[in-house]
């Protein structure tokens, strides 16, 4: 019985032994895969007279020792001997630096800042630094503005992790990583000053880099594919996690690139710029509404709404497949429109910008009979001062009107003495703007209604 359970325990503590043999395996398998994706992840140092590799190691290094690890990547026999202008490749994870930082610059909406397990009140001015999920709920947008100048802005629906958020210390330089986990953001990065300056973003099936420029970068939700679309400059792009692949491939100005969760890229033009009809009238109704000029190659358009021109403070946005563009109300001011094509394939086109001015003012009116005549009434909305105008003309739209009264304050008008006949009738109003700095008021007008007096 005894010598019985010795074998049971004998095989049963192999079998564990097995298993542990092949978890550390696998470990080992993973730390190795890691070291060599992270020593792929490399700066190039060009060697300095009074360079030693212990001397570089004591200051730039995290840990002395690691001169040995660049020795080795560099394959140096003598670190005594080492020629001047020699390039040193040396892993990113090895420096030394100081944390960069980024500051909430905007925002609107439900907005989420995460950093240290801990949820951050979002605030114009709050610090986020490396190691921070940020993410916008549906109608929701925000901007980081980073320490260099360059800007990341969210949309709606939006997650993103920042992954590094460092300045290197051996070569002076940004070492800036974007991680985007669902929806899209917009990068406009400062021109990056010294070689060694890197800004990247990764997605679950590609990476990019950048050198001042501005793009976007969208993850689809249901193909999982990555779009990267350079509005300005040019972009690396390569599959797979590291830019020194076969994979990686220039997107220019204009065009972008798809990269599947296989890891297969294709490039396209981006569909030009629309055109807005009738861009600078003035927006007065209580919802937007933005007409655009069809085009053959468009199945859709894009419209995002910002206080500023650089779209640091966007407002609103909405897309969709005919050529008009509805937006809720916003409050009255000044404002920038920015129009996109959406092309079949997913890709988002080159933008038009124009500015156009928002001051609500809405007009409505009605007509009937009362006790003591017919009684004209009007309605609206809109801050400022307003000014009503009320005329009826008889028999026909384009006669002279038989009443043609302006500089109204009220809202009610009645008259006792219409003859017998058909009349049309229609009222207008001056709004002036509730801002001191804009003169320029609006006029508008009702539709002619037909009214029919049988005394």
């Amino acid at each position: 019985m005894s010598g019985n359970s010795r074998d049971f325990v004998s095989a049963s503590g192999l079998r564990f032994l097995t298993v542990l043999c092949l978890c550390v395996t696998a470990l080992l398998a993973g730390e190795a895969a890691a070291q060599k994706n992270s020593d792929s992840d490399q700066i190039t140092y060009i060697f300095q007279r009074d360079d030693t590799l212990f001397s570089l190691g004591s200051k730039y290094l995290r840990k002395r020792s690691d001169y040995v690890t660049v020795q080795r990547i560099n394959g140096i026999a003598d670190p005594h001997e080492i020629p001047l202008g020699k390039p040193l490749r040396i892993p990113v994870r090895l420096l030394k630096y100081r944390p960069s930082e980024a500051r909430l610059s905007a925002f609107r909406g439900n907005i989420s800042v995460q950093s240290g397990g801990r949820n951050l009140a979002p605030a114009v001015g709050l610090q986020v630094g490396e190691g921070s999920d940020i993410s916008t709920a549906p109608r929701s947008f925000l901007t980081l503005q980073l320490e260099d100048g360059s800007r990341v802005s969210l949309p709606s629906s939006s997650k993103v992790r920042i992954t590094r958020l460092r300045h290197l210390l051996l070569t002076d330089s940004i070492d800036y990583e974007i991680a985007v986990d669902k929806g899209r953001i917009r990068s406009k990065v400062a021109p990056l000053e010294k070689k060694a300056d890197r800004y990247r973003v990764r997605t679950p099936v590609a990476v990019s880099a950048v050198r001042g420029t501005d793009y976007r970068t969208r993850v689809d939700e249901q193909s999982g594919a990555v779009f990267s679309e350079t509005i300005e400059g040019e972009v690396v792009v390569a599959a797979g996690t590291s830019l020194s692949g076969t994979s990686a491939i220039s997107v220019p100005a204009g065009t972008g690139a798809a990269t599947s969760a296989t890891g297969a890229i294709v490039k396209a033009e981006l569909l030009l710029p629309p055109e807005l009809l009738d861009p600078a009238k003035v927006q007065s109704e209580t919802d937007l509404q933005f007409s655009v000029v069809p085009s053959a190659a468009a199945i859709g358009y894009r419209l995002v709404i910002a206080s500023d021109a650089g779209f640091i403070d966007i407002v609103a946005e909405t897309e969709g497949q005919g050529t008009v563009l509805d937006l809720q109300t916003i409050p009255n001011g000044r404002y920038f429109a920015k129009v996109t094509a959406l092309a079949p394939g997913g890709f988002e086109g080159m933008p038009a910008i124009y500015a156009f001015k928002r001051q609500l003012s809405t007009l409505g009116g009605s007509a009937d009979a009362g006790d003591f005549g017919y009684r004209f009434k009007w309605f609206g909305e809109g801050e400022g001062e307003r000014f009503y105008r009320l005329q009826i003309l008889k028999d026909s739209k384009t006669s002279l009107p038989i009443i043609d009264e302006t500089g109204l304050r009220g809202d009610t008008v009645t008259l006792s003495d219409l003859a017998d006949g058909e009349y049309y009738w229609r009222v207008g109003v001056i709004q002036f703007s509730s801002d001191p700095d804009d003169l320029v008021a609006i006029e508008k007008w009702t539709d002619f209604e037909k009214l029919t007096v049988v005394n």
